[in-house]
């Protein structure tokens, strides 16, 4: 007898799934803003940002394409392309396609040299890191600060009210800080590993070096190690750090401190007082 065919059987959504019938619309509770034009919206900016060693590209960052000589200058510098501001001899800028180029023009055996150690870094807007081809690079260029006092809590907490202050929406924000807690540089992007090159860069630029660094993030291991490169002896952040980042900091006696989004101050590494 031959086989009779199986029926098709059709199920109907609510069998599927009983409780479609009770359920609100899906735009329950949404505002609508699928058709609003790009031009109104008024969060933060962001664009690739390449970043060039005379003719070769060196990185490319995505961020706030604002202050762009000083996010390049405390981006090569925390990245190990040049030791003193010096080095670079003049900063050109130019539009590409879709974004920005900032060209570092140094002499020729830096380039050499930074093309020939340093990794080549794709898109990053949070942890310039995730480049490194070998774990020595991550490492590379940490030292031991010695043991220093970290900034006073009653001026950390005069950094923290600055904070709120310099705050833009959809941005990350850090501060230099002096020995009162008084802002002498600020640096906003939407990356916090950007926002702390535009710092470092605007030091270098000055001469004049902050006593703390405040960041309005959480702390990973590379927010250490641009402080740490930079010889800034106090980094705060308003979020919990990585074990790593705490294991680093304390390594090379960085004092690390978490805010807890202002609540507590919480020394985490580093000296509470001068050695004897």
């Amino acid at each position: 007898m031959p086989d009779s065919p199986i029926p098709s059987v059709v199920i109907p959504p609510e069998a599927r799934h009983p409780a479609v019938q009770d359920a609100p619309p899906a735009s329950a509770g949404y505002e609508d803003q699928r058709h609003r034009p790009l031009r109104e919206f008024d969060g933060p900016s962001e664009l690739p940002i390449t970043l060039a060693l005379n003719d070769i590209a060196m990185a490319t960052l995505l961020a706030t394409p604002e202050s762009l000589e000083a996010l390049a200058i405390g981006h090569a510098y925390t990245a190990g392309w040049i030791e003193r501001i010096d080095q670079v001899e003049s900063i050109q800028r130019s539009r590409l396609r879709h974004g920005l180029a900032v060209r570092l023009n140094v002499p020729e055996r830096l380039a050499a040299r930074a093309l020939e150690t340093a990794p080549r870094e794709a898109s990053v807007s949070s942890c310039g890191a995730c480049g490194a081809v070998e774990e020595a690079q991550v490492m590379a260029g940490l030292v031991r600060l010695g043991a220093t006092p970290p900034l006073a809590a009653e001026a950390l907490q005069q950094g923290l009210t600055a904070l709120q202050a310099h705050s833009r929406r959809g941005q990350h924000c850090a501060l230099g800080l002096d020995a009162t807690g008084q802002v002498i540089t600020a640096g906003m992007d939407i990356g916090r590993h950007n926002a702390l090159d535009r710092v470092i860069g605007d030091s270098l630029r000055s001469g004049h070096w902050p006593q703390a660094v405040l960041i309005s993030s959480r702390c990973s291991l590379e927010l250490v190690q641009k402080t740490v490169r930079a010889g800034i002896t106090t980094l705060a952040t308003l979020s919990l750090p990585s074990a790593m980042a705490v294991e680093v900091a304390r390594a090379c006696d960085l004092n690390l401190i978490c805010c807890h989004r202002g609540r507590r101050l919480e020394l985490l590494s580093g000296a509470l007082s001068s050695p004897a």
